[in-house]
């Protein structure tokens, strides 16, 4: 009697179980993403489609990389060997699965009860840790057991789908992905340059300021500072949010022009490539961003080639930069780094090796967020160690609402944690003056490492106390030996500023910035200024999408058109000092006429706009 064969591995079964696992996992994350607010949502129904196979396809590749790098110990291995082996290929595979299974679990918990990976702390990660590395020995187990079965697995079928996210996968990398330069120019001596550090302040509207004419003493720094610098009178943000106000600032584009609206909208194709760090980093400047996860930060922005230090983390990581490589600025690379980033929190949370960020916490409560003290801290250590010229965006938090933070209680010295209130009026001017005083600590570090004379400090904010678009905000420049000195009185707004920085170091402005430089002149009297507010997340959708209100702001009148309901209102900007001849001022159904035309042109569909007067 012959001796039964023990039973050979399928590699077919292996191979396909491994696709599909990858293919399952990006299906799983694209439904997720697709189906939230997210930069993916917006998309064409077409580009939706080509990221998911485009995603597929590399981790499939990725998968079948670790599985084939696995399966090597078991080739020249004998039967039962090479059996126990086999298991060690099997967890490519299963880890896909488990890292798959894991984040289902959380986002189901945490979407219906409101508890999760994020919420977990001390030994609550232990039921996670457990988990996971109980299914992914089961599901190892699994697969190991499907690899020694002599059916056959549809192979045809699985081939099929890797042939068409490969497709999809070349169709979707950049063709000039990693080679876009930011400036078009040659790197210059870095030596030569300044030092530039951009200080935005959250929120902050001109009229709660003292050195804006406040007469509360709120920014007593910015008022000696105001008598060394260059000074916007009026000025006014480009759109009413952080993530889409950072993007003006650090582009000089229009936000309408980049699609970048509110978080989580971010560039896609040149716009990634075209900004003001990306042309310092050209010319020897040593980039960082100093913002809040998220929300101002340069990754979940899509900004590329522009900071090396985003938030506390090396850009150019290697896993980072091979995304960057195959799929360059497409929408694909950044649902990619996405769902990555996403696992990378989740198992570095559970396995005790560094504690997830809660972005949403960390914006909303003061008490869970990076303090604007250690945001000064870390300019001054880049400051001492500093080899080169420095460009530093850094974001301060403290006047962000509707939950203040602030060291000082000049304003509200009765009020306890169990007095908050959103929007409190007396902790606002307290935490401006926090701010404040945050700005003249990094002025006297600048001083004390001899500095101060070979540094561009601005000072600027993202949008008014609100989230309003209508008023004044401020905008003040020291350049080195406070050249320049004095005041623009005509309209200016926040993509002026890199035009204008540029300006002073020589650099020629590149043809993609909007803005205008105020360097060494006034801007048109009768300049239209054009702000965008965001829609609510329940409210995105045609034909706006992420768009509630379009502003234009003529000399001291702002015209707004809310196209969400069809309603036109103007108003006079407040404590506005360049007022122009009333009876020269556009009227509200001429500047309605423009905005019209001005969505038209920007390619959205008007016709619930046309042919009605909106109400004024």
């Amino acid at each position: 009697m012959s001796a039964v064969k023990p039973p050979r591995l399928n590699l077919n079964a292996l191979i396909v179980s491994t696709i599909l696992s990858a293919f399952f996992y990006a299906a799983m994350e694209w439904v997720f993403f697709v189906t939230k607010p997210s930069a993916l949502s917006l998309l064409a129904p077409f580009e939706k489609i080509r990221v998911l196979f485009a995603a597929g396809g590399a981790f499939a590749l990725a998968a079948l990389f670790a599985l084939f790098l696995l399966l090597v110990p078991a080739l020249p291995a004998r039967d039962a060997a090479r059996r126990r082996l086999v298991y060690l290929a099997c967890l490519a595979p299963a880890f896909v699965a488990s890292v798959n299974a894991l984040i289902l679990f959380d986002n189901f918990t945490y979407t219906v009860f409101k508890f999760g990976i994020v919420t977990a702390v001390g030994y609550w990660r232990i039921p996670y840790l457990v988990g996971f590395l109980a299914f992914l020995v089961w599901m190892t187990a699994r697969i190991h057991a499907r690899a020694y079965k002599r059916r056959k697995p549809a192979s045809l079928l699985t081939f099929g789908l890797l042939a068409v996210s490969l497709i999809a996968l070349l169709s979707a990398a950049s063709p000039a992905a990693g080679t876009v330069s930011a400036s078009g120019e040659s790197p210059a001596s870095a030596k030569t340059y300044p030092n530039v550090i951009i200080l935005g302040g959250d929120g902050l509207s001109a009229s709660y300021l003292s050195v804006y004419g406040s007469l509360k003493e709120t920014t007593p720094f910015l008022e000696k500072l105001a008598e060394e610098s260059l000074v916007a009178k009026n000025a006014f943000v480009n759109v009413s949010s952080t993530t889409a106000s950072t993007a003006s600032m650090l582009t000089g584009k229009y936000p309408m022009d980049v699609k970048v609206f509110r978080y989580p909208d971010s560039l896609m194709g040149t716009d990634s490539f075209e900004h003001l760090p990306g042309i310092l980093r050209s010319r020897g400047y040593q980039t960082v961003e100093i913002g809040t996860p998220d929300y101002v930060d340069a990754g979940a922005l899509n900004l590329l080639d522009g900071f090396e230090v985003v938030n506390n983390r090396a850009v150019d990581r290697a896993g980072a930069g091979l995304v960057r490589r195959i799929l360059g600025s497409a929408p694909s690379a950044q649902f990619v780094s996405s769902v990555l980033g996403r696992a990378e929190d989740r198992l570095l949370h559970i396995f005790f090796i560094w504690d997830m960020r809660n972005p949403i916490l960390e914006v909303n409560d003061p008490r869970s967020r990076m303090t604007d003290a250690q945001r000064v801290e870390q300019i001054g250590e880049l400051l001492e160690r500093r080899d080169r010229p420095l460009f530093i965006f850094a974001h301060f938090m403290d006047t962000h609402g509707p939950y203040f933070s602030s060291e000082l209680d000049t304003f509200s010295p009765d009020e306890t944690e169990e007095d908050e209130k959103e929007w409190d009026r007396d902790e606002y001017r307290d935490a401006i003056l926090s701010f404040d005083a945050n700005v003249e600590r990094i002025y006297r570090r600048l001083e004390e490492t001899g500095q101060l004379e070979n540094t561009i400090l601005v000072v600027y904010t993202d949008h008014g106390f609100m989230y309003t678009v209508t008023g004044r905000v401020p905008i003040l420049i020291r350049f080195p030996k406070q050249e320049r000195a004095g005041v623009r009185q005509n309209n200016l707004q926040v993509i002026d500023v890199p035009v204008t920085l540029l300006d002073y170091l020589g650099i020629p402005k590149p043809a993609w910035m909007s803005g205008l430089s105020f360097l060494d002149s006034e801007a048109p009297a009768r300049r239209e200024i054009v702000s965008l507010v965001g829609s609510s997340p329940k409210k995105i959708g045609p034909p706006f999408f992420q768009i509630k209100t379009v502003v234009f702001v003529v000399c001291q009148k702002y015209y707004a058109l809310n196209v969400q309901e069809n309603k036109l209102e103007t108003n006079m900007v407040a404590d506005h000092t360049a007022r122009c001849d009333p009876g020269s001022l556009p009227t509200g159904a001429e500047m309605r006429a423009e905005i019209v035309a001005y969505l038209k042109a920007h390619g959205y569909d008007v016709s619930s706009l046309e042919g009605a007067n909106g109400h004024e």
